[in-house]
């Protein structure tokens, strides 16, 4: 080999190296997210932040054979397609989750947030909102774009959680439908629910209390104590109460659990009761039945 030729293979396997590496660049997801079956919304304990997802995730359907209709553990790469395609920075951005749900309509719905704000002097590294529409509402302020991406509908939503110049804080909700698709309202309606969620008065609470029995003595004070070896001294757990109710078994309650924390109690129908003390993954650590007209022994 001529000393000519040999540099031009190196210089081919350097710019292939080259490629293969822009072409490893991806999205990354923002971690310690989880969704609940039977919760309607999505929690980022790290943003301190939810997302309303509207009823559809509460189908049976899409919990099936326990397959999860919300993914948080990796961006696939047809998520990261369309995200270029739509211009978000994978330096600038983060996805919350991406997930598949059926309901009135089978779609793909995925959330983005920024990491940081815009740096006054610097250039900006936020979506270009110019080019989307405006809406302004009693429950807040949104903005939105149709475009079309490989034969799917996509519909775009800006959401400004704090939009105060170099305080800029937004989630994307994004939308693949059917091309045909034409109930703009119905996905109006779901990012509506997140923008008054999100007003001034925003607090994050990753619980959910379901009372559904008056307060006429049909209520009990339910206590409940992780044994010791069943104890994560270093992630966050969840604790949640399944009941039947209306013949259904349906989440009545469920609370976010720091690290080494192992005790606690709700208020619930009475009833007979499944605890599960769970990852935010949804793998059950531990787990019992209780029934609230009993003495309790953990």
């Amino acid at each position: 080999m001529t000393e000519n030729r040999r540099q031009w293979t190196w210089l081919l396997v350097l710019l292939s190296a080259i490629l293969l590496f822009s072409s490893c660049k991806s999205y990354q997801m923002a971690t310690n997210g989880y969704a609940i079956k039977g919760d309607e919304y999505f929690v980022n304990i790290d943003k301190e932040l939810s997302v309303f997802l509207g009823d559809d995730i509460l189908l049976d359907g899409n919990w099936s054979a326990g397959r999860r209709p919300i993914n948080v553990s990796k961006v696939d790469a047809k998520f990261g397609k369309i995200l270029k395609y739509l211009h978000y920075s994978d330096t600038a951005y983060k996805v919350l989750f991406t997930g598949h749900l059926k309901g009135r309509y089978g779609y793909d719905m995925l959330a983005v947030i920024n990491n940081y704000p815009n740096v006054k002097g610097q250039r900006n590294h936020l979506l270009d909102l110019t080019s989307f529409q405006r809406e302004e509402h009693p429950e807040g302020r949104y903005f939105y774009r149709i475009d079309e991406f490989k034969g799917q509908k996509v519909l775009h939503f800006v959401l400004p959680f704090d939009d105060r110049l170099w305080h800029e804080k937004m989630v994307s909700l994004i939308f693949l439908l059917p091309a045909n698709f034409n109930d703009l309202d119905w996905a109006k309606d779901i990012v509506l629910s997140n923008v008054s969620m999100y007003r001034d008065s925003y607090k994050f609470n990753p619980t959910r209390t379901e009372i559904l029995c008056p307060d006429d003595g049909s209520r009990s004070h339910l206590d409940y104590k992780i044994p010791e070896d069943k104890i994560n001294r270093t992630g966050y757990m969840l604790m949640k109460a399944y009941g039947n109710v209306n013949g259904k078994r349906t989440l009545v309650v469920y609370r976010l659990m720091q690290p080494n924390d192992f005790y606690g109690s709700f208020v619930a129908c009475k009833g007979n009761y499944e605890i599960l003390y769970t990852t935010l993954q949804d793998k059950i650590v531990w787990q019992t039945k209780v029934n609230t007209e009993e003495d309790i022994v953990f």
